[in-house]
């Protein structure tokens, strides 16, 4: 009787967690053409629709403050070279951050400002040097990723069969263990 109520209250237990994680929010973001772009989402739900969204530099300072648009949606134009931290909050205990780093911003459009060197970025006078073909290649390239980035993004929050197996297995393994102290303790009264 004890060992059914332990379970029920394991399975439970389990079913709340599941519900919890399938209403993570998860925050993807993009680096195209010297804009930061992308979309706040619930894993296994919609899309996180005038959520608050914070943009700060690498020294913590707030850049930037926004709201995501009725598709989840925001776009910001980046006016230097740093790494930038992005946190969406929807007010309702749900927060999500993701972070763009200075790295990334290598192969960036030509119209973005280094603040370390103070050059901008762009073509030579023949157009045709090779930090220039670099740009254009990294542009096309991250256009071509996006789609599996953000493929991989929603894939990464779902829960997975293995997930949900190793739960079952842990629940079936303390559940034994409840049973073995429940019939050493009966071997042990007089």
């Amino acid at each position: 009787m004890i060992i059914s109520r332990a379970l029920a209250s394991c399975l439970a237990l389990a079913a709340m967690l599941t519900s919890a994680q399938a209403h993570r929010l998860k925050l993807f973001a993009t680096l195209e053409d010297g804009t930061i772009s992308g979309y706040a989402f619930f894993v296994g739900s919609g899309r996180a629709q005038d959520a608050d969204l914070r943009i700060s530099d690498e020294s913590g300072k707030e850049i930037a403050a926004m709201r995501t648009d009725s598709q989840g949606t925001y776009r910001w134009k980046v006016p230097a070279a740093k790494t930038y931290r992005l946190v969406a909050n929807t007010g309702d205990g749900h927060i999500a951050e993701t972070l763009i780093d200075r790295a990334r911003f290598s192969g960036v459009s030509t119209n973005v400002t280094d603040s370390t060197t103070g050059d901008e970025d762009g073509p030579a006078s023949n157009g045709t040097n090779a930090a220039h073909i670099e740009r254009i290649v990294d542009a096309a390239v991250a256009r071509q990723m996006r789609p599996l980035i953000e493929a991989y993004e929603a894939a990464e929050g779902r829960t997975r069969f293995n997930d949900i197996m190793g739960g079952i297995g842990m629940i079936v393994g303390l559940a034994g263990l409840a049973m073995f102290a429940q019939a050493r303790r009966r071997e042990t009264k007089p």
